[in-house]
């Protein structure tokens, strides 16, 4: 407890020498102001005209920067002494006694400078809320209220440079939320006034009794768009947008209450007859829309209908480049094998390769290394080819039972795959080996050359789903 008893009495004290410190900064500036500035003479070699175009130069940035407001009365003393040394630069006196009048106005502008950055240091907030009035055109809205918040605070910087400045601290908060209420009501009168006056035309012209409805609607869009800048004075677009909406409910109003008030003066034909010309009005607007809605789908029937012409047109011309493109390889396949090699055939998409060629030893299904070149020209077909179904078939004459044969002949047509697959024959997506016996007879098996014809074995190759991509190069 005695040890938070004494760190509070330390921060009382610490805060207590702070404050000391700071008004002693403060009597020892404000002294220094109390006293006429500290004139710093030129050289003797210095320019009257020179001088007096910088300082003339200096005072109108000066006033740009505000500066006028900020200092008034050291500004005023600096712009005096501008004057005294034009007449003195027209009367031709001596450089020394102009260069001195010069220097009067340069040690008043410097104060008056000093003393401006003083007031934006301790009086930040309040230059702020003026600024933002300006921007929102309160000189121009509320132009006495203006001068008078700048005339109080003419009064605050005055006592700064007065040496008040207990004083000017102490109306700092007013002057501020004086600016920040001049701006608030600024923008509101900017965003509020043309529809107001439009509300208050319309009920001039009798809203109330022709259009209360649309006087609601208007009066509540114009109440909530007070509000709104009321919370939100600086949200540009959101403004924007409710002023926006307001606007629009007022015109409605007027437009509503005088197209009321017109149809009073009219008689019950009069009205009737009116409503019959909107009515066909409105009639002939729905016709034309609906003849536009009637050629629109025609015309979307048209382009599905080109559309379908079109791609049909294209499937076609992919199919005969895809034909095409299995001619030329069918063409490669029969180049491929000698007339004791090979007989290929094209039925339909599919390729069939007779292999003459290949022998087997008498009852047997191994292959013999002379038949390794024959089927080394069907895997370069078959990769040629690319993804492709294909079927190895083993056909026997009919010496011997049929299950012998059916089983020779199945166990050929295996070995063939067999060796296919074990070299990779292209990319095949199946190969299967079937065994047929003697049920396809290519000749007569009455004769050995008949016979002969039907040992054999069949290679068929099924292009899968050929397609431009695959076949076009």
């Amino acid at each position: 407890m005695n040890q938070l008893f004494q760190k509070r009495a330390k921060m009382k004290f610490t805060n207590k020498l702070k404050s000391i410190l700071f008004f002693t900064m403060l009597i020892g500036w404000m002294c220094a102001c109390s006293r006429g500035p500290v004139v710093q003479d030129f050289a003797a070699t210095a320019s009257p005209n020179d001088e007096y175009v910088k300082l003339e130069k200096d005072l109108g940035e000066a006033f740009d920067n505000q500066i006028y407001i900020l200092s008034p009365q050291n500004y005023k003393m600096a712009q005096r002494s501008l004057k005294r040394a034009k007449k003195s630069l027209d009367k031709q006196e001596t450089p020394k006694e102009t260069l001195h009048i010069i220097a009067e106005g340069r040690a008043y502008f410097n104060r008056a400078v000093e003393v401006a950055k003083q007031i934006h240091l301790n009086l930040k907030d309040v230059i702020v809320a003026r600024d933002q009035a300006i921007m929102a055109s309160a000189p121009n809205i509320f132009p006495r209220d203006f001068r008078n918040a700048d005339e109080d605070f003419a009064e605050a910087t005055s006592d700064v440079e007065n040496k008040d400045f207990a004083r000017a601290l102490k109306n700092k908060n007013s002057l501020e939320l004086e600016y920040l209420d001049l701006e608030l009501q600024s923008i509101k009168q900017a965003n509020l006034r043309q529809p107001r006056t439009i509300i208050a035309q319309a009920i001039k012209e009798g809203a109330k009794d022709l259009a209360p409805g649309s006087l609601a609607a208007a009066e509540k869009n114009v109440q909530d768009l007070e509000a709104l800048i009321t919370i939100n004075r600086h949200d540009i677009n959101l403004i924007k947008e409710g002023n926006a909406k307001a606007q629009k409910s007022a015109d409605h109003l007027l437009k509503i209450t005088r197209t009321a008030k017109a149809g009073k003066k009219l008689s019950p034909e009069e009205i009737a007859l009116r409503m019959e010309s909107a009515q066909e009005i409105v009639a002939d607007k729905q016709g034309q829309i609906m003849e536009k809605d009637y050629q629109l789908r025609n015309r979307q029937k048209e382009i599905v209908k080109q559309d379908t012409t079109i791609k049909r047109l294209a499937d076609k011309n992919v199919t005969l480049e895809s034909e095409k493109e299995l001619n030329r390889r069918f063409e490669e396949a029969r180049n491929e094998f000698s007339e004791s090699e090979a007989e290929v055939y094209k039925q339909g998409n599919t390729l069939l390769i007779r292999l003459k060629g290949l022998r087997f030893p008498a009852a047997q299904a191994a292959l013999k290394a002379d038949n390794y070149e024959l089927l080394g020209k069907v895997q370069k077909v078959l990769k040629n080819f690319g993804k492709s179904a294909v079927t190895i078939e083993g056909h026997t004459d009919s010496t011997g039972g049929k299950a012998f044969n059916k089983r020779l002949s199945s166990e050929r047509a295996f070995a063939v795959r067999e060796y296919l697959l074990s070299n990779a024959a292209g990319e095949i997506t199946s190969i299967k080996a079937v065994g047929y016996d003697y049920q396809k007879p290519l000749a007569t098996n009455k004769t050995d050359s008949g016979r002969e014809q039907n040992r054999r074995v069949d290679v068929i190759i099924n292009p899968v789903g050929p397609s431009e991509k695959e076949f076009v190069r």
